[in-house]
């Protein structure tokens, strides 16, 4: 039980399997988030952005201060309040109309972006002095006019500024040579305003190198194709990882295999989605035809042909006569189906089959197999004593070598505990003693507590599932088989409705190999000798 357990954890769900189980769910949020990504451009207003480069020299005056310190304070420029001011001002007449405000130009939602230089680039390098300015606006028109005032604010504001740190520089130097003592002192300091003076006038005669924006041509927002692509893409996350939260909150089993390594035991048999059938009278009442007798060379048919060989292998193996139980989780009527197809499927290749309709609950069995008969008499009643398995037993219609012990109507003082399977074993073994095989359609093993002592009594047993089937459950129906050590000797797996070109496919591409593996099983019983 300990291994099992740890299989349990290697059945966590994967994020693939999660999207395979819930494909319509992501498919449906897929196309949500596709479809309001399109909605949203289509209904917002479109945006355009230009852009414009600025290289700065850096003024003589300041020649002894770093390159990367000068370029950060003229950032700093290009984003500071008397940029702005000046800029609305020169758009705004540009425009001929008070489109921008100062809050479009600064603070934290301006529609301004100064990107600095690479930081990367060396000294002397093209790039590495040229300021990237963009302006994001609603039409083309006021974008270009934005961008561009903002150069040529900055180029004011930075002229006005060399300017007057260039007058304050020399009103200094003026304030120094009133107090000069000595010729050579004084000499010294009208040289120093010279040079000044000089450098003022060269670096207001050095303008930075506009690289002006050009009117955009298309908007930076509203392109369908690009939201689309990014809705798709955010959708089959989301889609994927919700499949993912569904699927780890009800875990199961996704494959037909993955089973295999919970119980120990083999597949013996992938079987078709449990479909309804109309019935074959007009009758509301009347049970639906068994996939073995509505169509013999049908698809479904041959799989349960299949999974009835893989059943005689295991009789071969372990004795001319078996007794087998059929449980599932919980009550399904296709588990009774299941059983009967098989029963069918057996009988027809000469082998004598007892069906045991166990399921006081349903009668589903005899339903199917004897579709004539009242479910008056049956198991109910050998168990209490009242009557003998062969007053109760009933010959099948369907096969000529195909007996049914039906339900029996359930009685008041219904047999449990020791005494239920003490009676049980009895029943199986008079009917091994005139069947070669028995197959008995147990009642749910986690709602019947008398399914367990069924087990208990059969010399195999076999799970009939379906897909997406709880694993919790079948923890469960494990740690119960295992309680009283009962011969799992394979599983039985009924497979998810696909479409009707994909099941008909797949059955084309498997019946090959079921009329296979039927030739062989039939060999192999003629080998064996009958008693």
């Amino acid at each position: 039980m300990a291994d099992r357990d740890g299989e349990h954890f290697r059945l966590e769900p994967t994020v693939f399997g999660a999207v395979r189980r819930y494909p319509v769910m992501v498919l449906a949020v897929v196309l949500l988030t596709v479809a309001l990504a399109v909605g949203v451009t289509l209904t917002r207003a479109q945006q355009y952005r230009a852009q414009a480069t600025v290289t700065v020299p850096q003024p003589l005056s300041s020649q002894g201060q770093a390159g990367d310190q000068y370029l950060a304070s003229q950032v700093l420029l290009l984003k500071s309040p008397e940029v702005a001011e000046r800029a609305v001002v020169i758009a705004n007449h540009s425009l001929g109309r008070q489109a921008l405000a100062e809050g479009d130009v600064k603070g934290e939602t301006a529609s301004l972006e100064v990107i600095p230089p690479d930081a990367t680039s060396t000294p002397g390098t093209y790039g590495a002095n040229v300021i990237t300015v963009a302006f994001t606006w609603s039409d083309a028109r006021g974008a270009q006019a934005g961008v561009n005032a903002v150069l040529r604010a900055f180029d004011e504001v930075r002229s006005e500024d060399i300017r007057a740190q260039g007058e304050a520089t020399v009103a200094g130097i003026e304030r120094t040579i009133r107090d000069a003592r000595t010729r050579g002192q004084l000499s010294d300091l009208v040289n120093q305003r010279t040079e000044t003076l000089v450098n003022e006038q060269m670096d207001l005669a050095r303008h930075p190198t506009m690289a002006w924006a050009p009117e955009p041509r298309v908007p930076v927002s509203g392109s369908v194709l690009k939201f689309g692509v990014l809705g798709l893409l955010i959708g089959m996350v989301l889609g994927a990882a919700l499949a993912f939260a569904r699927a780890s909150r009800r875990r199961s089993f996704d494959d037909e295999l993955q089973p295999a390594s919970l119980y120990g035991a083999p597949l013996l048999g992938g079987l078709p989605a449990s479909v309804p059938r109309t019935p074959s009278s007009g009758e509301p009442g009347a049970p639906a035809p068994l996939a073995m007798t509505a169509d013999r060379h049908s698809a479904d048919a041959e799989a349960f042909r299949f999974a009835a060989g893989s059943v005689q292998r295991i009789r071969s193996e372990q004795g001319k006569r078996l007794s087998l139980a059929f449980v599932s989780t919980a009550a399904d009527p296709a588990r009774s189906e299941v059983v009967a197809n098989l029963a069918v499927a057996m009988a027809e290749t000469g082998t004598r089959v007892l069906a045991v309709d166990a399921d006081a609950s349903g009668g589903r069995l005899s339903a199917r197999l004897l579709p004539d008969s009242p479910n008056a008499q049956g198991l109910e009643q050998v168990l209490a004593g009242t009557l003998a398995v062969h007053d109760c037993v009933e010959r099948s219609p369907l096969q000529a070598r195909l007996s049914v012990l039906p339900s029996g109507a359930e009685t008041p003082q219904m047999v449990t505990g020791t005494a239920y399977l003490t009676a049980v074993r009895q029943v199986l073994g008079k009917g091994k003693a005139g069947y070669e095989v028995v197959l008995v359609d147990g009642p749910p093993l986690l709602q019947a507590a008398v399914a367990t002592e069924l087990v208990d009594a059969a010399d195999a047993v076999v799970v009939v599932m379906g897909p997406h089937e709880p694993v919790r459950d079948h923890l469960e129906v494990l740690r119960r088989l295992d309680l009283v050590e009962a011969n799992v000797v394979g599983y039985l797996y009924r497979r998810a409705p696909s479409g009707p070109r994909i099941h008909h496919l797949r059955h084309l591409l498997s019946r090959g190999a079921a009329q296979l593996d039927r030739v062989k099983g039939r060999l192999a019983d003629r080998a064996v000798v009958r008693p």
